[in-house]
């Protein structure tokens, strides 16, 4: 494990997979790339689970705009979004805000991007991507139920006073994060694949271990990992060769370790399964060999990835939770560092 650390910190010099060290854009420039990207695909019909510019479901494509225009991570559902970043009032919305509905009377079920004039820009059931005031009084009006502020750089309105500068976060030597302490459960794993080069985190010198992790970000982490190289561009429509996963992407769908939808979209926005990673821990380690020792409650003998979760957790690189295995719970970025680096040992 440590030569093959060593190797991969010295072959490995290209940005992270979590698109954490990136200088972000200022607020405004920020919100105007967001909005004009949003804007790219008004008319894109409305699909259920839809992440890509075949068709959306209204956080899809939230995600998707975020994604590509400034390079930032949003939760996948609407009920997740609307706990990301900061709430605000209605009265002090600013472009790019993340506004939120109560569409089937049990909470937060639909979500919309703020783009200045009382209007949104979002994905519709009945009208796909487009424009309606947050105001419409005959539905978005009465089942508005709030707001939050997800640009990381948003500028301040200006006030009589001068607030104080937030202090500068303490540097730490790679592998080491602030949010990570000694206690945590993927301690070893995180700070060993950090200390080489595997895994980054972000400029405050966080790791934020409990993100979401997307196929985009999974590719490139697996592409470190192995060493794998691309010959050409993805394969994909959805992933152009400027795509910042672009390079990864290809080298793994080259490898034969992930594939694309019925529409050829890699969906590099998707969230990770438990499932989908050990599929493709199946591959890429070459885990045959641990085939039909664990089995869980919750994933039948049918299913099509009943061998490959059998031998994820066979070889132990995941124990499930107290017989479940839980496969359509999302991967976060410590369970999939943990993952990583448990494959990689049994290499």
């Amino acid at each position: 494990m440590r030569k093959f650390l060593m190797a991969a910190a010295s072959a490995v010099l290209a940005f992270s997979a979590f698109a954490a060290d990136y200088t972000p854009a200022s607020a405004s420039s920020a919100a105007s790339e967001v909005i004009a990207e949003g804007k790219k695909h008004l008319g894109t019909p409305y699909r259920f689970g839809g992440t890509s510019p075949s068709g959306f479901d209204c956080s899809g494509y939230l995600v998707y705009i975020f994604d590509r225009a400034i390079d930032q991570d949003l939760p996948r559902t609407a009920a997740a979004q609307s706990n990301a970043g900061q709430s605000v009032s209605k009265s002090n919305l600013q472009p790019g805000d993340l506004v939120f509905f109560n569409t089937s009377g049990s909470g937060v079920s639909h979500s919309g991007m703020y783009i200045g004039g009382g209007d949104m820009i979002h994905a519709a059931s009945s009208r796909g991507v487009s424009i309606v005031s947050i105001n419409d009084p005959y539905y978005w009006g009465s089942r508005y139920v709030g707001a939050q502020r997800v640009l990381t750089e948003q500028e301040e309105v200006a006030s009589e006073t001068t607030p104080e500068p937030e202090p500068e976060p303490e540097p730490l030597p790679a592998g080491q994060y602030h949010d990570v302490n000694s206690d945590h459960f993927a301690y070893t794993e995180i700070t060993e694949l950090g200390e080489g080069g595997i895994i980054n985190g972000y400029s405050d010198y966080t790791y934020r271990p409990r993100v979401e992790l997307n196929r985009g970000q999974a590719a490139t982490l697996l592409a470190r990992a192995l060493d794998l190289s691309a010959d050409g561009e993805p394969g994909f429509s959805d992933v152009s060769a400027t795509h910042h996963n672009a390079e990864a992407i290809a080298a793994v769908e080259q490898a034969g370790l992930f594939g694309g939808n019925s529409n050829n979209e890699f969906m590099p926005s998707e969230p990770m399964t438990r499932s989908h990673v050990a599929s493709v821990f199946f591959q890429a380690f070459e885990l045959d060999e641990y085939v039909g020792g664990e089995s869980f409650n919750d994933v039948n003998s049918d299913d099509a990835n009943y061998d490959a979760i059998s031998a994820f957790a066979t070889a132990g690189i995941s124990t499930g939770n107290n017989g479940d295995f839980q496969p359509e719970r999302t991967a976060n970025r410590a369970h999939f560092a943990a993952f990583l680096h448990r494959a990689l040992e049994i290499q």
